[in-house]
């Protein structure tokens, strides 16, 4: 029920508003160690169904007081068909364990490219009363109760099935070995196919990029998209990121782990967001930037190529 006075809430205020960001809690107070709901809200037109948002990146932390336990996808709602109207809306379980009065900030959207803040939400945080008026009870004594032999074996193998399932089991299979290695047939040695290294089959692809062009192109949408394929298909076959099958948000996230330098870090959010910018936002870049771009994006490869295959 609440979460629907939210939504119409937002479907009241259609008229007197275009884009809106705003924060809310579930509950203004709680104590220490207790937890309540942060709703991130964004309201957004979206007549060609081609808006691109940039939602705000949350770690364990929403600040150095507020913890952050768990959060949900953001996720969209239809207010108003007529005006193509959208609510999008992210939860933060949230939860505190310091006494005292705290600040929620302002969070950032993006759309397109124009920035939109949220309102500050204010988190009271109490500490647990102790009755001291009551004195400390002592101990129950422990009682004794009758446990025959046929129920002690029963429960332990009710709590030890698995362990004797798996026994049973690796026996079996080390039978069906022994049988299977008698029986089996001589097999032919296999021939390995070469592996190409990762960052040969990217700068392969970067040099004919670069010899084709298509910087120079007004239409910039057919270049970004194969720049980013190659730098994806590289994160991928380097860094074992699933990167072709990944939003840029979570390759961003993959790479917080990736073994490459802050750089380098900062460069793949640069250029994964501005191709997005460049396909869905209609964003077009000089020709000075994309072209400087696959150069940064060759350095890239031969900076994090692995060292073994340093020989191409």
């Amino acid at each position: 029920m609440k979460q629907l006075s939210y939504i119409l809430f937002f479907c009241a205020s259609l008229s007197l508003y275009g884009q809106q960001a705003s924060i809310e809690l579930d509950s203004s107070f709680i104590r220490i160690g207790e937890q309540t709901v942060l709703h991130v809200y964004f309201e957004y037109q979206n007549p060609k169904g081609d808006a691109l948002i940039i939602w705000p990146e949350y770690d364990d932390a929403l600040t150095k007081d507020i913890d952050i336990v768990d959060k949900t996808i953001d996720r969209d709602f239809l207010l108003d068909s007529a005006s193509t109207t959208y609510l999008r809306e992210q939860r933060l379980l949230i939860t505190a364990f310091e006494e005292g009065k705290y600040t929620i900030p302002s969070q950032e959207i993006r759309l397109g490219d124009s920035l939109y803040y949220t309102n500050t939400a204010q988190l009271m945080v109490e500490t647990v009363q102790v009755d001291t008026s009551k004195g400390i009870a002592d101990i129950k004594p422990i009682y004794s109760v009758n446990y025959p032999f046929s129920e002690r074996s029963k429960d332990w193998l009710n709590a030890n099935w698995y362990w004797l399932t798996i026994i049973a089991a690796l026996i079996l299979a080390f039978f069906i070995y022994r049988y299977v290695k008698r029986r089996k047939p001589e097999v032919e040695e296999e021939v390995l196919e070469e592996i190409i290294p990762a960052h040969v089959i990217a700068l392969d692809a970067l040099q004919k990029l670069l010899a084709g062009e298509e910087w120079k192109s007004p239409e910039k949408k057919v270049y970004y998209s194969d720049l980013t394929d190659t730098v994806r298909t590289y994160l991928e076959n380097r860094f074992d990121i699933h990167a072709m099958e990944q939003t840029t948000r979570e390759i961003i996230t993959d790479l917080k782990h990736a073994s490459i330098s802050e750089v380098d870090k900062v460069y793949l959010r640069k250029i994964l967001r501005e191709a997005d910018m460049v396909k869905f936002a209609k964003f077009t870049p000089s020709d000075e930037d994309a072209y400087a771009y696959i150069h940064k994006s060759i350095d890239f490869v031969k900076r994090t190529k692995e060292k073994k295959n340093s020989g191409n």
